[in-house]
């Protein structure tokens, strides 16, 4: 007859401890208002410009970049 008892038990597994400083991905907002100006740059350029595409890459460039710092200013105004 078995006799289950006597066996040994079974090791459960435990994760290791986190060691070090981990914190949440900063500087989210930055990538988020950037797209978001190249887009509104986009479409204002394309229409603004009767699709010439030198001047919508232009001016599609600029709207990131001016996204990007304001986004910028805005993830240091939150921290």
């Amino acid at each position: 007859m078995a006799r289950s008892h006597h066996r040994k038990r079974h090791k459960h597994f435990q994760p290791p401890a986190h060691t070090g400083n981990y914190s949440k991905k900063k500087g989210r907002g930055a990538t988020v208002i950037a797209v978001a100006g190249a887009v509104v740059a986009f479409a204002i350029s394309y229409f603004a410009t009767e699709g010439n595409w030198i001047w919508v890459a232009v001016i599609t460039i600029i709207g990131a970049t001016i996204g990007y710092f304001i986004g910028n200013n805005l993830d240091k105004s939150v921290e």
